[in-house]
């Protein structure tokens, strides 16, 4: 065999035998960051709350001011940035 085909082939065993650790599963008892993020979700971040409902109204408000106005780009952000406040 050349010298390239062993080099291959020490590679594709090499590989084989360390590579394996790098497919790790996530354990059981963890929990994927969308459940983590899930269970942080506060009552009032629930979407049919009123909280959250009148935060719609004011953006959407403000999104129609900002088109009224002919906003866009950076200047159209910085309205709504400080609007929604």
């Amino acid at each position: 065999m050349s010298r390239v085909a062993i080099l291959l082939a020490v590679s594709a065993v090499a590989a084989a035998l360390t590579g394996g650790g790098a497919f790790a599963q996530t354990p059981t008892g963890a929990k994927s960051k969308m459940d983590q993020a899930t269970q942080k979700m506060k009552v009032s971040e629930d979407p049919s709350s009123p909280e959250m409902q009148q935060a719609a109204a004011k953006q959407a408000s403000c999104k129609k001011e900002a088109k009224t106005k002919k906003l866009e780009g950076s200047a159209r952000k910085a309205f709504m940035k400080v609007c929604t406040k």
